[in-house]
């Protein structure tokens, strides 16, 4: 599976948040194959709502969503001598 990116934006509650008060008027930019064409599709319509502090946009990782395992890493195994002396 592509790793597919969701570029979205608009106006949000609290800037430190992400909860968008109008879904109606949300600014769907676009769907991205690679993180580096949605960052700058993202930068683009940022750096155009610079100034307004209630406008906010995103970059999503769908692929994460659609494939949550695919990217986990498998936990280490911790060494034996560590293992001993935490007994």
């Amino acid at each position: 599976m592509s790793k597919l990116h969701l570029v979205f934006g608009g106006r949000v509650k609290d800037p430190r948040g992400l909860e968008f008060v109008d879904l109606d008027n949300i600014d769907l930019v676009g769907l991205y194959a690679s993180y580096a064409e949605a960052e700058d599709a993202w930068r683009g319509k940022a750096q155009r709502t610079v100034d307004d502090a209630e406008m906010k946009y995103v970059v999503v990782h769908l692929h994460r969503l659609l494939e949550p395992d695919a990217e986990a890493m498998p936990a280490a195994a911790p060494p034996a001598e560590s293992a001993q002396a935490e007994r």
